[in-house]
């Protein structure tokens, strides 16, 4: 009974302590819906995509919403903060196609751009570590073992098409793409001209220039 007593004013007191810092965040969360006018564009991604076999534009449409999350990383936190997203995320990543856009985009200075941004935007990072902070989050984590669909990824490695869709894959020469590239010496050039560029950490130098200290005149001048 000692034992329970405990664990009730533990998960008691974390709910609380969580809830006050997420008050605490509570305009900067009103803000990320208003203010957040970050432009997602999956060009190259759906280009990549049309390299596998058997797709189409819907099933593009369909994992689209998914890719975000590897863009942003407030879309990011949206989707770890609700387990049923999270294990749609999870289903779609583990899909031979996903994998082999991810991999090509990875490799690309438009989606380094991209997470340079995002990674360097101090209220972008405040946004996204306030979803952690609210405590339906952590509710919804609790009661995610009794909701079916939860154990939906792992239902899908017993349908055929999952093996049909790798066997595909391995068989498809595109789906080597992103390895076989780099044996290509004209691909390193633009490459190599984004990270020898100083415009490619503007992004990160404007953030440090936020933070730096700038002594002010003294009064008696």
């Amino acid at each position: 009974m000692k034992t329970f007593k405990f664990y009730l004013i533990a998960f008691t007191s974390i709910i609380l302590t969580a809830g006050l810092i997420a008050v605490a965040f509570a305009e900067t969360e009103s803000q990320s819906d208003t203010g957040n006018t970050t432009e997602h564009k999956f060009e190259k991604a759906k280009e990549y995509y049309a390299e596998c076999k058997h797709v189409t534009d819907e099933d593009f449409a369909a994992i689209k919403p998914y890719l975000k999350a590897f863009t942003d990383v407030e879309v990011m936190a949206d989707m770890m903060s609700q387990p049923k997203q999270f294990a749609q995320l999870m289903m779609v990543v583990n899909d031979p196609r996903t994998m082999h856009v991810m991999m090509k985009c990875s490799m690309e200075p438009v989606m380094w751009e991209t997470w340079m941004r995002g990674l360097s935007d101090p209220a972008k990072m405040m946004r996204a570590a306030a979803r952690f902070m609210n405590p339906q989050m952590y509710f919804n984590w609790a009661m995610a073992p009794m909701n079916p669909q939860m154990y939906a990824p792992m239902m899908a490695m017993m349908n055929p098409q999952y093996y049909m869709n790798w066997t595909n894959a391995m068989m498809n020469p595109a789906f080597y793409n992103p390895m076989m590239v780099m044996m290509d010496p004209n691909w390193y050039a633009t490459r190599m001209n984004w990270a020898a560029n100083p415009e490619s950490y503007a992004p990160m130098f404007n953030m440090m220039n936020q933070f730096s200290y700038v002594e002010e005149p003294s009064s008696a001048e």
